[in-house]
């Protein structure tokens, strides 16, 4: 068991699904109307670090109700609501209720609290859910890794009793099955995310952790822990002490004493309170600029995932052609920020999820689908050309015969 120290810390499970794009608006009425949840509005003055943070291109993507949300109040209800349908992305704060002591003396396991859920939709049908954690009662390093490990797939069928050991603290959820039926309630069957080799039986895990400074500083360097560095950003347990590569891992240092992991499972951020800007001003910026950064460039693999999919598939190629163009001229060729650490977040990411291949696989698609086009086309005006040819012939035997008679 892991001996560090923590001071603060929080994490991030992201749940992707798919909700079917013909039945987007539906959806997103049927959240508007759910009494537990509340439509996320960004206003300039009351997000200014997000607004600052994004530049205007991915801003207006992804956060539209900043160039509506002041005149909100002056508006209809029906037209305020007909706007958010219409944004390219969409936001809910699921009301989870206040927490409630649930811990009782001769109770053992890892307790905690859910702080928040939201809802992320794009207008494609890509959507997230994000809950926040923290566990409670306790400082041990190896307490997270444990949880974090277990409550990745609480939603899994294939779980078995991983999770009994973790309880739950909040007014909501009685248990941890009960927040699993709730989030199927938000989501679905599911059934899109799986034909998108989504896998929908582990959350990906963004993570916080802020160590006490006697276990980070100038005469403790991370060196000293490694091994619990790799452990917390490959979601492992404590006890977890076999060896594992670390090819599909970036490290990065956005800080003296500020260390990322990225993978395909998630992003990790360990610090230490060594800086109070480590347990200040940082976490609030992980969890709203970083955060987002991260559920964007989730968001463009998925998508383009689903673009090569429809290729494959649909009937109608010309539409999906159009999904592309427009995909890559609104989205793709612009960078979400010019924040340098953002950058950095978000370069190796991309990098972890291939989303570079991913790209190049699609546009492949396209090409090919581009080429059948043409060729198609080309067919066809070689037929009408022959059409008009064979009748420009006969109208001119005709008028020949015509005039033959005449003389």
């Amino acid at each position: 068991m892991s001996e560090l120290k923590m001071k603060y810390h929080y994490s991030y499970f992201i749940y992707p699904y798919v909700i079917k794009e013909k039945n987007y608006k539906k959806y997103v009425s049927k959240l508007l109307k759910n009494s537990k949840c509340t439509p996320k509005y960004f206003e300039q003055r009351k997000n200014l670090s997000v607004y600052n943070y994004f530049l205007p291109n991915i801003r207006e993507y992804m956060f539209k109700s900043f160039e509506y949300s002041k005149v909100d109040k002056k508006i209809d209800e029906q037209f305020r609501e007909n706007l958010f349908k219409s944004s390219p992305c969409v936001m809910f704060d699921y009301n989870i209720g206040d927490d409630v002591q649930a811990k009782t003396v001769d109770e053992d396991g890892i307790f905690f609290k859910i702080q928040k859920m939201e809802i992320i939709c794009f207008k494609t049908g890509i959507c997230f859910l994000a809950i926040k954690t923290n566990i409670e009662d306790t400082e041990n390093f190896g307490d997270l890794l444990n949880f974090n490990f277990k409550f990745r797939d609480i939603n899994s069928e294939v779980s078995g009793n991983k999770h009994n050991n973790i309880k739950i603290q909040t007014s909501t959820f009685e248990d941890v099955k009960e927040l699993s039926e709730v989030i199927k309630e938000i989501t679905g069957s599911n059934s899109k995310a799986k034909k998108l080799d989504i896998d929908v039986n582990k959350f990906l895990v963004y993570s916080y952790v802020c160590l006490d400074q006697e276990c980070w500083n100038e005469n403790k360097q991370i060196e000293n822990f490694e091994k619990e560095f790799f452990k917390y950003v490959n979601v492992l347990n404590s006890d977890f002490n076999s060896t594992f590569g670390n090819d599909r891992l970036r490290t990065i240092d956005i800080g003296k004493y500020i260390k990322l992991g990225i993978n395909k499972v998630g992003i990790n951020l360990l610090t230490t309170s060594v800086d109070t800007i480590n347990y200040t001003t940082l976490p609030f910026e992980y969890e709203h600029e970083y955060l987002y950064t991260y559920i964007f460039t989730l968001y463009e693999k998925f998508y383009l995932t689903k673009i090569m999919k429809k290729f494959k598939v649909s009937k109608n190629q010309n539409k999906v052609r159009k999904e592309f163009v427009d995909f890559t001229n609104n989205v793709w060729v612009h960078e979400p920020t010019n924040n340098d650490n953002g950058t950095s977040l978000y370069n190796n990411a991309r990098w972890a999820l291939e989303l570079e291949k991913t790209y190049a696989r699609t546009k492949e698609q396209y090409d090919v689908m581009y080429k059948n086009f043409k060729m198609k086309n080309n067919e066809w005006f070689n037929r009408i050309i022959l059409v008009l040819l064979a009748a420009s012939i006969v109208t001119n035997i005709i008028n020949f015969i015509n005039l033959y008679k005449v003389k």
